[in-house]
């Protein structure tokens, strides 16, 4: 599989004028960190599209079982991901209101090595 190439503020890469593509594995781990960067009803074609950020995970109290298991669905999901590995979340509390995610999964271009996503909570 093909996709564009994406920096770590999810802006497109340019390089001399053209999209930078990501192939296979690379491109397998940035389709499940977009995934998990992408809020449920944020793309009004499909309402149901995304992760429940603001429905189910940004509420109080924190109920870190429940993230954990809306977060491991939204890996599980994603394309060529066949078995998730390993997982580690760490909340990192109110004063930073940071979500740490790490991971190891089977694709069918391979294993992805852990990889960490930052969510902003």
């Amino acid at each position: 599989m093909i996709g564009r190439a994406l920096d770590s503020n999810n802006d497109l890469i340019v390089e001399n004028g053209q999209l930078t593509l990501v192939r296979d594995g690379a491109e397998a781990v940035q389709h499940v960190r977009t995934r998990l960067l992408f809020y449920k009803g944020e793309w009004f074609l499909d309402t149901n599209a995304g992760v429940p950020w603001l429905q189910d995970v940004f509420v109080k109290p924190v109920n870190l079982a429940k993230i954990e298991s809306i977060i491991k669905t939204a890996i599980l999901k994603t394309p060529t991901v066949l078995k998730l590995n390993s997982f580690s979340m760490v909340y990192e509390g109110p004063t930073t209101r940071r979500l740490l995610v790490s991971y190891n999964a089977d694709t069918v271009y391979g294993t992805i090595n852990t990889d960490e996503v930052t969510i902003n909570v």
